[in-house]
C-alpha cells in the first residue's frame, strides 16, 4: 500500500530528526506531513503530523533535553521504532497502539516539568487541525477529521494569526479530491 510506504518514510525521518535533536528539521518534516495529511487524510498521517509537531516543541525546550530526562527521550525513540515496525506489519490496530504508547511516553516526560495550561498532545492536535483549516480544508471537515471542535479551531487560528503565516493554499483540484473522499 503506497500510503503505508509514505507513512513509514516520513516516520523514519521524524525519528532521525528527533534522535539528532534537530528542531529545524522536525519543523520541515512537519510541514511535509501536514501537506500530506491535508491532501490525503488518514488518521495515522494526522497522528504523525501531531507527533512531529510535539517532538519539535520538546526539542526546542532545553529543560526537556537535560540528562535527567534522557530515559524519557529514549523511551519516546523506542516507541517510534515500534511504530515503524507496526507500519511494516500494516495492521491498523497495532499502528494506533504504537501511537498511544508514544503519547504515554510524552506525558511521562511532560509530567517532570508541567508549565503549560494545555499539554503537548492537546496543543499539537489543535494546531494541526487549525493548520489544516488554514490550508483550505473546510472548518467542518477539519473538525470532523481531527475530533477538535470547530470553535476551538477558530479560536486558535484567530489568536495565532495562522492565516497570515500560511503561504500555500490547497488547490481547487485537491479540495475536490478531499471532498470526494469525505463523501465516500
Amino acid at each position: 500500500m503506497k500510503y503505508l510506504n509514505i507513512l513509514k518514510s516520513l516516520c523514519g525521518s521524524v525519528l532521525e530528526a528527533f534522535k539528532a535533536r534537530d528542531q529545524k528539521k522536525l519543523r520541515k518534516i512537519n510541514d511535509i506531513i501536514m501537506k500530506e495529511a491535508t491532501i490525503n487524510f488518514t488518521k495515522p498521517m494526522y497522528e504523525l503530523a501531531v507527533l512531529s509537531y510535539i517532538l519539535s516543541k520538546i526539542v526546542s525546550k532545553p529543560r526537556f533535553l537535560s540528562s535527567a530526562n534522557a530515559q524519557y527521550l529514549k523511551k519516546i525513540e523506542q516507541n517510534i521504532r515500534m511504530l515503524l515496525r507496526s507500519i511494516d506489519l500494516g495492521v491498523e490496530k497495532e499502528i494506533f497502539s504504537s501511537f498511544s504508547k508514544i503519547d504515554e511516553s510524552i506525558y511521562a516526560l511532560e509530567k517532570v516539568d508541567m508549565r503549560f495550561v494545555r499539554n503537548f498532545l492537546s496543543k499539537g492536535k489543535l494546531k494541526t487541525a487549525a493548520t489544516m483549516y488554514a490550508q483550505g480544508i473546510s472548518l467542518g471537515l477539519a473538525s470532523e477529521m481531527t475530533g477538535i471542535s470547530k470553535q476551538d479551531i477558530l479560536d486558535y487560528a484567530g489568536k495565532t494569526m495562522m492565516f497570515d503565516r500560511i503561504k500555500e493554499e490547497i488547490s481547487v483540484k485537491d479540495r475536490l479530491k478531499i471532498a470526494r473522499r469525505a463523501l465516500q
